[in-house]
């Protein structure tokens, strides 16, 4: 659908906006007015568990993810999130609750950053967004029911082939044991699947 770029625009954001609901220029001039593009370091915690949300991200340069820790400690991957996905701590942040996950950055990036409120006054005034909205809604219902789907009725070696489909250089840009902790398994497995490929 688009192009694999290093780094992406305003203008591709609104392209991907369109790939849900079609919104004039001015709806989305609307958004930008309202937002902001920051660079973010790796490493960077977004949105912390036990803090409610206010912040939907449009990643334009990087990587991303969201993930939790168990009362062990261990840290288990939920998302891993590429340019141009939209992404936020949806659940804590439409119920208005503390969030059970952590969203950081994986690599330096570049994020589009939009507050969930000024967002809302917008969608709320504006039918283009209302529908873009309701759109991405089902978009995200439907998302989690095909990664459901795959970690029920996928082995590690077809969900890891799966996760490269989706970002081809994964390898080399994200840790072994965060990509293991995704796929719940442990990095030796993950090293097994890999020299079998």
């Amino acid at each position: 659908m688009f192009e694999k770029k290093e780094s992406y625009s305003l203008e591709d954001v609104m392209s991907r906006v369109r790939t849900f609901s079609e919104i004039s220029d001015e709806s989305f001039a609307e958004i930008v007015e309202v937002s902001k593009v920051k660079s973010v370091k790796s490493g960077i915690v977004l949105d912390d568990v036990g803090v409610v949300p206010t912040k939907i991200y449009v990643i334009l340069k990087g990587y991303c993810r969201s993930y939790f820790r168990l009362e062990n400690g261990k840290e288990i991957t939920k998302t891993f999130f590429k340019p141009l996905d939209i992404f936020a701590s949806f659940n804590a942040l439409i119920n208005q609750v503390k969030s059970d996950c952590l969203y950081e950055t994986l690599t330096d990036c570049e994020l589009f950053e939009l507050d969930y409120f000024d967002y809302l006054k917008l969608r709320d005034k504006n039918c283009d967004l209302f529908r873009f909205h309701s759109h991405f809604m089902e978009y995200l219902i439907c998302q989690n029911d095909v990664k459901h789907k795959e970690l029920l009725s996928m082995n590690a070696t077809q969900r890891y082939l799966s996760l490269r489909k989706q970002i081809p250089n994964i390898d080399n840009l994200i840790p072994q044991y965060q990509i293991a902790s995704y796929l719940s398994i442990t990095p030796v497995q993950l090293s097994r699947i890999r020299a079998k490929l």
